[in-house]
């Protein structure tokens, strides 16, 4: 046998094996690819969640402030709307209607 003889399976192994490689390295990127995708959308969606409780907090904040600033005549009124309205409080004499037919 020839050194060409042996040479050429020789290549034609090292090829397939180079192509082999190559392929695998290609579907490893692509699946990490679409991991990290799918990470990216997963954290711009917690993102516009965090976002929007931000906002509604800052707009708590700001509500407590204009309270914390406010004067003593519109902190009893704020304080009167509250027990009103969240706690069904009435004042002394006043008469409540219940419409009990549900419209």
């Amino acid at each position: 046998m020839s050194k060409k003889e042996v040479k050429k399976p020789l290549l034609n192994l090292r090829y397939i094996v180079l192509c082999v490689v190559v392929l695998v390295f290609a579907v490893y990127s692509v699946v990490t690819l679409v991991n990290i995708y799918s990470q990216i959308s997963e954290k711009k969606s917690e993102l516009k969640e965090l976002q929007g409780e931000i906002t509604v907090q800052e707009i708590k904040n700001e509500e407590m402030n204009d309270l914390y600033n406010s004067s003593d005549e519109e902190f009893s009124q704020y304080v009167e709307d509250i027990a009103r309205e969240d706690l069904d409080y009435i004042r002394q004499g006043e008469r409540v209607f219940v419409n009990i037919s549900g419209d």
